[in-house]
């Protein structure tokens, strides 16, 4: 597969229960290792503005070797542009070609 980005899922570290049973604030997330994928842009528009600037809109198709995907948030690169970071609309493995393509 010809690659043109890298793709890092996140792994949330369980932040536990509090003292009181309530979950804890702290929680923080660590990125996976880069993951060479292939990123095929949906949509990008750079149109949206709010009171303080300017905000992105987008969507990618990436597809990656075949593998489970049940990760929520990727953080995506292409040719050493950072892209963002998304959450995981769908993932699908499509058996016949070896890959799995997830929608952000």
């Amino acid at each position: 597969m010809r690659t043109n980005g890298t793709l890092r899922y996140e792994m949330p570290n369980g932040g536990g229960l509090n003292e009181w049973g309530e979950v804890a604030d702290t929680a923080q997330s660590a990125w996976s290792a880069p993951i060479p994928c292939s990123i095929k842009t949906n949509s990008d528009t750079r149109k949206g503005k709010y009171e303080d600037g300017e905000f992105r809109q987008a969507s990618f198709l990436i597809l990656v070797e075949v593998m489970p995907f049940p990760h929520v948030r990727v953080k995506l690169e292409r040719h050493g542009e950072e892209l963002g970071e998304y959450r995981v609309l769908s993932s699908e493995p499509l058996t016949t070609v070896g890959r799995t393509q997830i929608m952000v």
